[in-house]
């Protein structure tokens, strides 16, 4: 009987001590599958995190088009980790850079049937299912990145932009980089009388097609990974772009001129499949949301420097800028109006009329 009684002693005494270590932090813990990264600080209020019900932990994807070391991948990578502080570490985030799940309309068919959970989509793409998103590709709507961001980080716009997506099972989140866009070319263009027929490469969606077409120039829809090429072989003469992109996929070595026409802010726009969305509790979406709403400041902080500063770094790498005056900047506007008619009927009369009202009370 002592014996038995030693061995259940020490069955018991190595039970207590592994119960010990089990809560002393022996245990793994789920890790974002991302790269570490230094992030901007979002000057958030440490009581901005909404507090609620636990959540089970969840490790979602995040893909998106721009290569890792992108200014995009950046601040996916910046809003993931604010959501996972937000939620205490129960929602994580495995991020999918340079296109690796699928480009922009594969990865828009991913989330919408659920195999990828979220990603980042230029509105354009998302306009093949949902044409209101056509909204945000025309040209001249916002002032400056200022008005741009004061728009899309209002409840209001949040709210009604998740009207559209809800009814094809999607959850918009917000747009996590808009750096706007321009026209690069192997010659000056300093209107649209300028243009001469020469072929831009355009993302796809038909709207940036006609907008080239009322501009004066051809187009033609390529792979983004495949552009350099394109142009170092003159089957394109420019591309439509951003300066930042530029810079990221080192067209300055093969285009002449850019003209800083800064057309559209659009962005890429996160959505999220929405059964997965229904699937959080209401407190982590809210945490979610918060985190959304919390880097808006931070990241216009950036972003209105960071404009000048890589137009000035493509300038320096051997191409001649051309910033438009008043009157050649009112010539671009003038030459896109017709856009704007063809594409409220397809956007539809309601949500063109409350977006372009929105966008003015916001001036």
């Amino acid at each position: 009987m002592k014996k038995i009684s030693k061995a259940v002693a020490l069955i018991l005494t190595l039970a207590l001590m592994l119960t010990i270590l089990a809560a002393c932090g022996g245990g793994t813990t789920t890790q974002s599958q991302a790269p570490q990264t230094s992030a901007p600080e979002t000057g958030a209020p440490e009581s901005s995190a909404p507090s609620g019900a636990a959540q089970d932990p969840v490790t979602l994807q995040w893909a998106f088009t721009p290569p890792s070391g992108s200014m995009d991948e950046k601040w996916h990578m910046h809003i993931g980790d604010l959501i996972s502080e937000y939620t205490s570490g129960a929602v994580t985030y495995e991020y999918y850079p340079n296109s690796t799940l699928g480009n922009e309309k594969v990865a828009l068919e991913g989330v919408l049937s659920g195999t990828i959970t979220q990603a980042s989509i230029s509105p354009n793409v998302i306009a093949t299912v949902l044409p209101e998103f056509n909204i945000l590709c025309l040209p001249f709507a916002f002032d400056s990145l200022e008005h741009f961001n004061k728009v899309i980080s209002s409840d209001e716009y949040y709210e009604k932009m998740n009207e559209v997506a809800n009814a094809v099972g999607l959850q918009y989140l917000g747009v996590d980089l808009a750096i706007p866009r321009n026209i690069s070319t192997d010659k000056p263009v300093y209107t649209p009388a300028d243009a001469n027929g020469e072929v831009l490469r355009v993302m796809d969606g038909s709207i940036y097609t006609d907008m080239m077409a009322l501009w004066g120039f051809g187009s033609s829809v390529i792979s983004y990974g495949e552009v350099y090429t394109a142009l170092q072989q003159g089957v394109v003469d420019g591309v439509e772009n951003s300066n930042d992109g530029n810079l990221t996929m080192k067209f300055y070595e093969v285009v002449d001129y850019t003209t800083n026409t800064y057309h559209v802010y659009h962005g890429q726009h996160a959505v999220m499949n929405l059964d997965v969305w229904n699937s959080l509790t209401k407190e982590t979406q809210e945490s979610i949301r918060q985190a959304w709403k919390d880097t808006y400041p931070a990241l216009l902080e950036e972003l209105v420097p960071y404009v000048q500063e890589a137009s000035d770094s493509i300038a320096e790498k051997g191409v001649t800028i051309i910033d438009l005056d008043e009157e050649q900047r009112q010539a671009w506007i003038d030459a896109s109006q017709p856009l704007y008619e063809k594409y409220s009927g397809v956007i539809g009369e309601d949500f063109y009329n409350w977006f372009m009202e929105f966008v003015d009370s916001m001036r």
